[in-house]
């Protein structure tokens, strides 16, 4: 299902995403590295902990992708996905890149050399890829609903040498049994506006994580943001279900059991929602 304004629409979205992004993010990055722009926070942010990670398993029993034999009632949601693949990443790599490139250095200050991780909606596998260059004695976990995009992560990860990492088809609303307290952090890029029921991916992404685990939300939140932006990707996003602000991350995750839940602003727009289950 392409989204409501077609190829068009999908095109425009592009142009003002990498203008956006030469426009706003790299200006805004400059002045961070310059100390011209001050960290700021909302909620209470989790701490890091020295605790030891759980290290590989998944990668250990599934080496190759773990494709779904059957069909799901979101499928639709993804069918353009599915069809991209690696096109996709190439599109949006311009404007993802100063954003994951902010968020990895927040979120490394939680990880641990053998952390295993949850890449909840995975795509191409790009940031999956810079993900397992942290968790050199762990592992990442890739899961997406698009079986191409899961394909096309696998073939990015093989060809890079990384074996830390494994590979799922799976709905984030609906994870596997054997996910359950199996991670020590699960991140999402950029995709949790394509969750079609965030209540319930946020149940389940609680019950995947450890006791004392982390959940961090990479996703555009202010609301001046989320005002001025969603009536286009409404148009012209694939799959685009809605933003969440901060105060309705925090809200979202304290609901489905989290504490020490927080936002971190990273680029104008966009930002971390974190969580932590509780011991």
């Amino acid at each position: 299902m392409s989204a409501p304004g077609g190829i068009m629409a999908e095109g425009v979205l592009v142009q003002t995403m990498h203008l956006y992004s030469s426009l706003v993010f790299k200006p805004y990055a400059a002045g961070r590295a310059a100390g011209l722009i001050e960290r700021t926070t909302e909620g209470a942010p989790p701490l890091h902990s020295d605790r030891a990670g759980l290290g590989p398993y998944f990668s250990r029993i599934s080496p190759k992708p773990v494709l779904l034999g059957h069909s799901t009632p979101n499928d639709p949601l993804v069918s353009e996905f599915d069809r991209m693949g690696e096109i996709y990443d190439a599109y949006v790599r311009p404007f993802s890149t100063p954003i994951m490139d902010a968020a990895i250095k927040e979120i490394s200050a939680w990880l641990r050399p053998d952390f295993r991780l949850l890449d909840a909606g995975c795509g191409a596998g790009r940031e999956l890829c810079r993900f397992s260059q942290l968790v050199p004695e762990g592992e990442v976990v890739g899961i997406d609903l698009a079986a191409g995009m899961v394909n096309a992560a696998y073939r990015a990860a093989r060809a890079k040498g990384f074996d830390n990492t494994s590979f799922y088809q799976s709905d984030v609303g609906d994870l596997p049994d054997v996910f359950t307290d199996r991670f020590d952090l699960v991140y999402s890029c950029l995709a949790h506006h394509h969750y079609p029921d965030p209540p319930k991916a946020t149940s389940e992404i609680f019950r995947a994580l450890r006791p004392g685990g982390y959940y961090a939300v990479i996703d555009a939140g202010p609301e001046w943001f989320v005002e001025r932006s969603s009536a286009l990707a409404l148009w012209a996003d694939p799959g685009w279900i809605g933003f969440h602000t901060p105060k309705e991350f925090m809200a979202l995750f304290s609901k489905a059991g989290f504490e020490n839940t927080g936002w971190i602003d990273l680029v104008p727009g966009f930002g971390i929602a974190c969580g932590q289950k509780p011991l």
